[in-house]
Formats: C-alpha cells, sequence, structure tokens
C-alpha cells in the first residue's frame, strides 16, 4: 500500500534517495545530498512542510521508501534577501519512479497539492518559483537550465502532455537555454567608459557589490554564503548601471552567465555588448570550455540577438505551464 504524506524531518534521507533516482537523467543533474536539500529548501523562511507531499510505502519489503512527491508553495509575501516578484502559486516538482507510474500516484499528489494550495492560476516549474533555482542564491539547479529546474520541451513531452490532460497549458513562450565555446575570446577594447564618468569594477563572492542598484540582484547574492561567482559592474559612483554575473557549473569548465543587464540611458553606447565580450574574455581567461544562458527570446529580443551574435546556440526550450 501508497500512501500520502507531508514532509516530516525523519523523511529527509528517503526523501533524498527517492529525489537522486527520479531526477537522474535530466540534462545537468548532479546528485543531492541532505545537506543540499536542508540548505536549499528546508531552511528557506519560505519553507511550508504541509507543502511538501510525498508518496509512501507503507509496508512490505520496501515499507518507508518515498516514491513520489510534489511540492507546492504559496505565496511567500516579501521575505530578507528575496526578490520582489509577483506573488503566486508554484508546483516547483512533481515526480514518480518509473516503476510505480500507471497507479493513479501523479494524479493523487498533483490533487493534495492543489488542494493545499486551494485557489487558482497555479505556475508549474515556473521561472520565478522559489528555492530551486537562482533567485535566492547564485547555484546550479538540481537539473534544467542554469537558472531554474524546468520543464523541457524538447525532453519532458510526456510530461507536458500529461499536465495538458490535467489542466495546465504552455503560457508565456521563449524561454531558451543558448550554449557557446569560449576559444579565440579576447578582451575587447573600452567603448569609452570614463568618458561619461564610469568605471568597470569586479565582484565575486568575497567582494561582492555593495552600492546601489536597480535590480536587487547583486545585494541578494551578496557573499553567496561562500559559493564562488565572479562578475563586472559598470558603476557610476556608488550605483551599478550595468553589471554581468556567472558561476561554476557542476562540470567546473562550463560557466553559467546568471545575469546581464545595463541600465536603459546607457543602451547603444555599445556598453552591453562590451560589457558580455569582457566576460567572455574573463571566463575563457580562467579556464572555462564554455558558457550556458538562459535567456527569454521573445521578451528580450535585443539580448537574444546580441548572444545570437555572439556565437550562441539554442540547446533546449522550457515550457512554463499554468493551471487558470
Amino acid at each position: 500500500m501508497i500512501t500520502l504524506t507531508t514532509f516530516q524531518p525523519q523523511l529527509l534521507p528517503a526523501l533524498v534517495a527517492f529525489l537522486n533516482r527520479a531526477l537522474a537523467g535530466h540534462r545537468h543533474w548532479t546528485a543531492i545530498s541532505e545537506a543540499d536539500f536542508t540548505e536549499r529548501v528546508l531552511s528557506q523562511p519560505g519553507f511550508d512542510p504541509q507543502g511538501l507531499i510525498l508518496a509512501q510505502v507503507a509496508d512490505g519489503a520496501a515499507a518507508g521508501a518515498i516514491v513520489g512527491g510534489i511540492q507546492a508553495i504559496k505565496p511567500l509575501g516579501s521575505l530578507p534577501g528575496q526578490h520582489s516578484s509577483e506573488a503566486r502559486h508554484h508546483i516547483a516538482w512533481l515526480a514518480v519512479l518509473p516503476e510505480y507510474r500507471g497507479r493513479k500516484l501523479g494524479n493523487a499528489l498533483l490533487a493534495a497539492a492543489e488542494d493545499y494550495l486551494y485557489y487558482c492560476p497555479v505556475y508549474f516549474a515556473a521561472q520565478n518559483a522559489p528555492f530551486y533555482g537562482i533567485l535566492e542564491r547564485l547555484w546550479a539547479p538540481w537539473y534544467g537550465s542554469t537558472e531554474r529546474m524546468g520543464v523541457s520541451a524538447v525532453n519532458d513531452k510526456a510530461l507536458v502532455s500529461w499536465l495538458h490532460l490535467r489542466g495546465y497549458h504552455v503560457t508565456d513562450p521563449g524561454d531558451v537555454s543558448m550554449l557557446a565555446h569560449l576559444h579565440s575570446r579576447e578582451r575587447p577594447a573600452d567603448p569609452g567608459l570614463a568618458r561619461r564618468g564610469l568605471r568597470l569594477e569586479p565582484i565575486n563572492e568575497r567582494h561582492p557589490w555593495a552600492g546601489e542598484e536597480p535590480f536587487h540582484h547583486l545585494r541578494t547574492w551578496g557573499h553567496n554564503q561562500g559559493r564562488q561567482y565572479q562578475g563586472l559592474v559598470v558603476a557610476d559612483g556608488n550605483r551599478a548601471v550595468g553589471s554581468v554575473v556567472w558561476y561554476p557549473l557542476p562540470d567546473t569548465l562550463t560557466a553559467a552567465l546568471a545575469w546581464i543587464g545595463l541600465d536603459r540611458p546607457y543602451r547603444g553606447l555599445r556598453y552591453g555588448s562590451y560589457l558580455l565580450d569582457r566576460a567572455l574574455a574573463e571566463m575563457a581567461n580562467r579556464g572555462y570550455l564554455a558558457v550556458e544562458i538562459h535567456v527569454h527570446s521573445k521578451n528580450n529580443p535585443e539580448a537574444y540577438a546580441l548572444l545570437r551574435h555572439r556565437g550562441f546556440e539554442v540547446i533546449d526550450y522550457w515550457v512554463n505551464l499554468v493551471k487558470t
């Protein structure tokens, strides 16, 4: 018999063992430890154990094993260190071990998660889902893109179809992962930052940006709890008017370009392309062989075009789903 239960601390070893089986094989998958799950999810101020719903074997030789799970997340409100974003109901992930599929466990888990959230819209594997991406900290998601654990339009067609039959539809298409190789990347010429009173300042987890900024990414990531990252800030006095940030993926030879942005008054002056080219040269100089980025090709057409012009190619397409 299999029963549904909500997370309790004594279930952590079984949960981690389940996730390491259920998620293996996804692109960028990396093994999870109990400490990883605690740091990433359980210790977050918005975590509610009632939303982490698990399917557990109740009897027999496999008694106690977790064979399915889902995490539903209610709107977190304003929390310290969080990006401000639209309040949403999220389902971050849903998984059932292959040998236990066909028993309607997925239906039961999804229904339990929706009951917990209790009203729509519900976003599934959305870009701004808490805990599992880079919103709170710069670190590689356990699978998916460089920014989030996601549903791939290429590799997860069965899941997309299954969710479609249960009322979820694709929304806001255009999220892609792109990859570029870093050979022959040379440091570009300065486009004249000093003439406009600007300077370029390197940052990392030991020396984070402490000034003002329009997007609050840099101060949120800060010291990143010691996890490695690098970046460059275009600074006007104490204010960041542009920035680019990257961090290492688990294979250590590929960098994840987590963020690049420039205040609108400074666009059209070649500063954006300079930031990108300078970052690519810095990555190559540090020994990275390739760089990957997650970008929305329709919402950010200028960035997408710039990346294509710099040799980035699309390697995966990500699906955002919602039930209204």
